[in-house]
């Protein structure tokens, strides 16, 4: 089923025309000029277009030529009463799909209509997967053996095989991200793209237009049309991590979005159909948020068609040693150095410790220690809730060049930024606007420091 515009001025065949393509269940939009044909055309997006050749105020050519301008994969099909090999060969020219002599078959019209729409499909899933390559690369694998991960996995596994939008809760860092992309890879849209967007990443003034797209000149700076991530993920998944952080016009957008499958470009005026599900993640309370105002109820109850909670790292305690021993396999590639293992006394201090930071904090520990042990990992190579030892023991002593002031008070520094960036963002929850104005940093600073201390 797709959405086709009719450009006839006879009122006897555009009528035959649309009954003929409803009776196939496709949409359509009847116009009587050139004139209307391109308003709709530029207010709507249309899955194909049957357009005659010769109108009582226009040259259809000229109308065909206009259409494929603004949207070049639009497939068009010419009508005309007259033969003409010279006008039939032009058309194509102009990139017409097919050209059709009146009188025709209706069965003739919708093969041809069927064929276009379901190019039309495929060209908008080829586009999608062009854009958005992933890398061979991918995120830690879900994995463990406690109760309440195999009940994670068990309903993201129910989930996957339905289209529902679901909610993914849980603290920050516990792999909310990996969890929607493993619905996404039991799911039917498994070979169409995962897409992730940090809601709380970007500036506001972003956030729409990274979401759905712009048209050339829609703002300051914007000096070319750019697909929104909505198209990027057409026919698979879109991962929205931190919803909380939207702003209340994009969730209303959002909400409208969701109920009509179609977005608009910023600057634009056509509404354009997408075919993309929504996982949205949240490590706040979101119905804590709607009684402070700052999340809209119905927005809510639109994405929570299924909630899916992912414990904190502390809930899944025996799940650590598998964990960490996953992580150090991962480690020993960018560290570039084959560690052996992890003693028992290290790992009897990673399932003591209290992990504010989660599995991601597991992480970066298993590649810090990594880094620093000589072969096996010991406890005082986790430097938890501490320093990070400025020598690997048993080295050598330390020369006279570990006295060097600057290069002391630079790490001290490190130390110093690295600690209060984390307690400020357990501070306020991992949202990183408020860690930012904690810090009194603008929040592109606090994202550096983050990238730079490994947070």
């Amino acid at each position: 089923m797709g959405n086709i515009l009719i450009v006839e001025d006879d009122a006897d065949t555009r009528y035959v025309l649309k009954t003929a393509l409803e009776t196939g269940r496709h949409n359509c939009a009847a116009a009587a000029s050139a004139a209307e044909g391109l308003s709709l055309a530029d207010s709507l997006t249309f899955d194909a277009v049957v357009l005659d050749m010769l109108l009582g105020d226009s040259d259809g050519l000229a109308v065909l030529e206009k259409l494929k301008n603004d949207d070049p994969g639009l497939p068009v099909v010419i009508l005309t009463g007259h033969a003409d090999v010279k006008s039939a060969v032009r058309a194509m020219k102009l990139g017409a799909l097919d050209y059709l002599v009146k009188p025709f078959g209706n069965e003739e019209l919708l093969l041809i209509i069927e064929k276009a729409v379901k190019e039309r499909r495929l060209k908008r899933e080829f586009d999608a997967l062009r854009s958005h390559v992933k890398s061979a690369q991918g995120p830690e694998p879900v994995t463990g053996e406690s109760r309440a991960i195999k009940g994670v996995a068990e309903l993201a596994r129910q989930v996957a095989s339905t289209d529902l939008t679901v909610i993914l809760s849980g603290p920050s860092g516990s792999g909310k991200e990996v969890w929607a992309r493993e619905i996404h890879r039991l799911s039917q849209r498994a070979g169409s793209p995962f897409v992730a967007l940090d809601c709380g990443a970007l500036p506001e003034n972003l956030v729409e237009s990274e979401l759905f797209g712009y048209e050339r000149g829609a703002f300051t700076g914007a000096d070319r049309r750019k697909q929104g991530l909505f198209e990027s993920a057409f026919g698979g998944t879109l991962f929205l991590d931190e919803i909380a952080n939207l702003t209340p016009g994009t969730q209303a957008k959002l909400l409208r979005v969701l109920e009509e499958r179609r977005i608009r470009h910023l600057g634009g005026k056509k509404d354009i159909p997408v075919d993309t599900r929504v996982i949205a993640a949240a490590n706040k309370d979101l119905a804590a948020c709607i009684r402070e105002g700052s999340f809209r109820e119905d927005l809510y109850h639109r994405l929570n068609q299924f909630t899916l909670r992912v414990p904190a790292l502390t809930e899944r305690r025996e799940d650590i040693p598998m964990l960490a021993a996953f992580f150090l396999r991962e480690a020993e590639k960018l560290v570039n150095r084959k560690v052996d293992s992890i003693s028992d006394s290290a790992l009897a201090a990673l399932s003591a410790y209290s992990w504010p930071g989660n599995v991601r904090e597991l992480k970066n520990v298993v590649i810090r220690a990594a880094l620093l042990s000589g072969g096996e990992i010991q406890p005082e190579h986790l430097a938890l809730g501490g320093p990070v030892p400025d020598r690997v023991p048993g080295a050598s002593a330390p020369t006279v060049e570990n006295f060097d002031l600057k290069k002391n008070i630079k790490a001290a520094r490190a130390q110093t930024e690295r600690r209060l960036i984390a307690a400020a963002l357990t501070e306020t929850g991992g949202n990183k606007l408020k860690a930012a104005k904690l810090l009194s940093i603008d929040r592109k600073a606090l994202y550096t420091k983050m990238k730079e201390h490994s947070l």
